[in-house]
């Protein structure tokens, strides 16, 4: 009961922080700074996307630990004793939401994240004619729509992320050993396969501002379910239609003598592909063999998961999805 109604209160105060900054705080905001004046003209549009994330996170560390117990819950853990790999999950969080991972990604990426999938549409207008719109239904259709559209697009990043050359930036993610809510926010900032195969195509085929925006939060808090410590595979929900916490822990699975499946946000794009291999439990063991530090001081890592990539772009052994640490030449095939 006591979860329960401090959850209760939360969303209450941040509700009423969201709607008195909205009132405060107008649409369009400058700011001179040393002689420059940067400009947004979408500043509710960042208010909300934060309050959003403010709403979803406790959400989801609220459902868990009323499912799982205080005791077992990802919070309690966080609060009171979190391990090594949780810190560095903490450490994503707080310099994601602090904006320092994008910039340290646009650098890391060579300005490929700049790329704007609404630039895209309105070359594709202005050149072509192609003007690709929603389709006319109402709103929660093209919701549920553009959902099923992104997750066939994620799908395919996803799969891409798990070659051998583009393994070492999505491997950061799956170095986490334990798992907790916030670790669905461990990304490597130099990962840029989403921006051209979910982004660009999103903004192609006309996704609406709003609709996306919709999207994401679904998204985003499916991606901390599915990290959390529940126990389940929620039933026929979890085998076609979203994917279950269990299934997902499959998929971050150590054991690596079998292929990697289960990479759909949306499980019928993994039954349509082949890569849907059952079911699973809560006491899979999950993590990389690559050693890994963790900690709060996550960049070293990073960096040398970004030195990988680049080792294995050009043809050295970069410690592919199906083999162990080494340098050595004759790089062995991955397994998708």
């Amino acid at each position: 009961m006591a979860i329960i109604l401090g959850f209760l209160v939360y969303v209450a105060l941040v509700g009423l922080a969201w709607w008195s900054v909205l009132q405060v705080v107008p649409g369009q905001v400058s700011l001179t700074l040393l002689g420059r004046t940067l400009q947004t003209d979408s500043a509710h549009e960042h208010i909300n996307n934060a309050a959003l994330i403010f709403l979803l996170l406790p959400s989801a560390l609220w459902i868990e630990a009323v499912t799982v117990g205080w005791s077992k819950s990802s919070a309690r853990q966080l609060l009171f004793c979190p391990t090594a790999s949780l810190k560095s999950d903490l450490a994503c969080f707080v310099l994601g939401q602090a904006r320092i991972l994008d910039i340290v990604g646009r650098v890391l990426m060579l300005g490929a994240s700049m790329v704007s999938g609404a630039w895209v549409q309105n070359w594709l207008r202005t050149t072509t004619g192609l003007d690709i719109g929603p389709p006319p239904v109402p709103l929660p259709l093209q919701v549920v729509f553009y959902f099923y559209v992104y997750t066939f697009f994620d799908y395919w990043t996803h799969r891409l992320d798990h070659t051998r050359r583009f393994w070492p930036l999505h491997r950061y993610h799956h170095s986490a050993s334990d798992f907790g809510v916030i670790t669905a926010g461990r990304q490597h900032p130099a990962a840029f396969t989403g921006v051209f195969v979910v982004n660009l195509p999103m903004a192609v085929l006309g996704a609406p501002a709003d609709v996306m925006i919709y999207v994401n939060v679904l998204v985003v808090g499916i991606g901390f379910l599915i990290h959390s410590r529940i126990d389940a595979n929620w039933g026929w929900v979890g085998r076609y239609l979203i994917q279950s916490p269990n299934h997902h822990r499959l998929h971050h699975k150590l054991d690596m003598s079998h292929p990697t499946g289960h990479f759909a946000i949306a499980p019928i794009w993994d039954w349509m592909f082949g890569t849907w291999y059952g079911d699973a439990d809560a006491s899979i063991a999950i993590g990389v063999d690559t050693p890994y530090r963790h900690g709060l001081f996550v960049l070293r890592d990073m960096l040398r998961d970004y030195l990988h990539f680049w080792i294995g772009l050009f043809g050295g052994r970069n410690d592919g999805p199906d083999s162990d640490l080494s340098l050595l030449p004759k790089p062995r095939a991955a397994k998708l």
